[in-house]
């Protein structure tokens, strides 16, 4: 009788605890458990597709049913360890959740956990993707899960623990398995080959590798197909043909454009791709691990020993020709491309555009650059900008012993004007400008904003709310302020000024006032005992009111 084919998924499935790959915290812990006889009545096994969720459920049950257990290591040659591996053991029943689901389907298994086992120690459930029985299923299920007969041992396994109530939770050990890592299924699969007679090559040993995503079984799969396309070889570049995959020559092309910024070569390639057929999405996939390995050689060179040999080299000189921030750069439009093409009816455009960004990203402007380009502008404003010479102020004239003469004593040493002086000519503009550079969201905010330096502080007038708004939040008030100092070399401080537009008179004779206004607040300002009374305070004009009459107002008694 000719032989039947066993897959490579089921005829090196794991026999025993030692066997299981990469789910060693799971495997002591279950081990301990077991060697002092603290078995639980209820187990959850949690994780993604193909892990040995379902593997360790079945070496638990030889555990604890083995004639020489409960035990760490089943024996797997009496009666009950053979039948529980080939899955004829009546007192092992594995259910499928999908397919039994309902709360009758629950009823059924809860009379029949009543019974003792035929020939075993315990009676073990072992439900698969329990997440897909009904609400109704999980309530009939809780009494039993909480208090069941003796002799009954629950496993249950699922890929969405999320999905499973908390009631049930609460009453199980929860497990929970890791993607396995891609070290640990290329050794799988170098085993698996050596023992098949397959002939792999370790670059695609590593591909495989990379395509399963942590799962074994996907690997075993994605190894079987391919040995069968191959003959009994397993290449590269049969692997990328099954799985619809870019060469690697091609993504070594796009790095090495993208890096030189030559948009050109990148529309050529992104049209080879579309017109072979490829999926576009895999492709960016696949730049993306590119760009992952670069980062991860980038931070530490010996991580190149891991990548494959023809990777190695181009891999290596990447990581020395750009910088962190590049490099995340790329990452980054290399996800938002994935991200437009996941909504959008034509991937291919999307994929030539996603290539032609990646050559616009380099050229960007560095934070630092800018905050550098403005620290060198302090220094030319500082020593370029020569204080304007003002003329010294009349005299005041008080006469001696007065009240007024008492009250200026304290107060007769000047305010500190450096600032105004060093920007009376268009130093304000200056600063306005550096805050627009070192912070261009501040752009729109500043656009119709005046910016005036006097004494120890610099005023924002805005007309408009949202403006202030974020001015005066303590965030930007202490970057404008540090900006300021750097720029100033003085600890300045934020004044801002909120001044809606106003609306235009239609009332001549309030037209006529502000234009008396306008000229009586000129004229007193050239007033030289005015100056000299603002420069001995260190005050301004703020208003001149006018009557309707066109006559001033008479001054208020505060």
């Amino acid at each position: 009788m000719e032989q039947k084919h066993v897959v490579s998924a089921r005829k090196f499935r794991p026999q025993t605890f030692s066997q299981v790959v990469g789910q060693q915290h799971i495997v002591r812990a279950l081990g301990y458990a077991l060697n002092s006889g603290r078995i639980a009545h209820g187990y959850l096994f949690a994780g993604t597709r193909g892990v040995g969720k379902t593997t360790t459920a079945r070496i638990l049950a030889k555990a604890l049913n083995c004639i020489k257990g409960p035990t760490a290591e089943p024996c797997l040659e009496c009666a009950n360890c053979k039948e529980i591996a080939a899955g004829t053991s009546v007192d092992v029943i594995e259910i499928d959740g999908a397919s039994n689901r309902g709360i009758e389907n629950i009823r059924e298994l809860r009379e029949n956990a009543r019974f003792s086992p035929t020939s075993s120690r315990h009676k073990i459930y072992i439900i698969d993707e329990v997440h897909q029985i009904t609400k109704d299923g999980f309530n009939a299920l809780l009494k039993t899960l909480e208090e069941p007969p003796a002799h009954v041992v629950f496993i249950f396994a699922t890929t969405e623990l999320a999905k499973v109530p908390v009631t049930i939770l609460s009453r199980c050990q929860v497990f929970e398995y890791r993607s396995i890592s891609l070290a640990d299924i290329a050794k799988q699969l170098e085993m698996i080959a050596g023992h098949e007679g397959v002939e792999a090559t370790p670059t695609a040993i590593q591909l495989l590798a990379r395509r399963a995503k942590g799962s074994m079984r996907d690997a075993q799969s994605l190894f079987d197909q391919a040995a069968a396309y191959g003959g009994g070889k397993v290449t590269e570049e049969d692997i990328q043909l099954i799985l619809g995959l870019v060469n690697r020559s091609t993504l070594i092309n796009v790095m090495d454009a993208a890096t030189r910024q030559d948009k050109a070569s990148l529309l050529e390639l992104s049209e080879m791709v579309a017109q072979s057929g490829y999926d576009p999405a895999l492709f960016v996939e696949e730049l993306l691990e590119t760009v992952r390995d670069i980062m991860a050689v980038k931070i530490k060179p010996e991580n190149a020993a891991r990548l494959a040999e023809e990777e190695r080299a181009p891999v290596e000189n990447w990581a020395r020709a750009l910088d962190f921030d590049e490099i995340q750069r790329f990452f980054s439009s290399l996800v938002q491309t994935m991200e437009e093409m996941r909504y959008s009816h034509m991937p291919t455009l999307n994929l030539a555009m996603g290539l032609l960004r990646l050559s616009e990203k380099r050229g960007m402007a560095r934070i630092e650059d800018i905050l550098d380009r403005v620290a060198r502008a302090e220094a030319i404003v500082e020593k370029g900008v020569p204080g304007a010479e003002r003329a010294a102020p009349a005299p005041l004239r008080i006469p001696q012993g007065s009240n007024a003469a008492k009250k200026l004593e304290p107060n007769l040493e000047p305010a500190p004007a450096e600032i105004t002086k060093a920007f009376s000519q268009g130093g304000a503009e200056d600063l306005k400008k550096a805050f627009q550079t070192a912070r261009p969201v501040l752009i729109g905010y500043l656009q119709n904003a005046t910016l005036a330096l006097r004494d120890m502080n610099y005023t924002i007038t805005v007309d408009d709310l949202l403006a202030r708004e974020h001015l005066e939040e303590p965030e930007t008030r202490k970057t404008l302020e540090d900006i300021a100092q750097k720029v100033t070399g003085k600890a300045l401080r934020q004044v801002v000024v909120y001044q809606p537009e106003k609306k235009k008179e239609t009332d001549p004779q309030l037209a006529r006032n502000k234009e008396i206004e306008s000229s009586i607040k000129k004229h007193l300002t050239e007033t030289p005992i005015v100056q000299s009374a603002l420069e001995i305070f260190g005050g301004d004009i703020v208003d001149v009111k006018v009557r309707k009459d066109g006559r001033l107002n008479p001054p208020s008694d505060n």
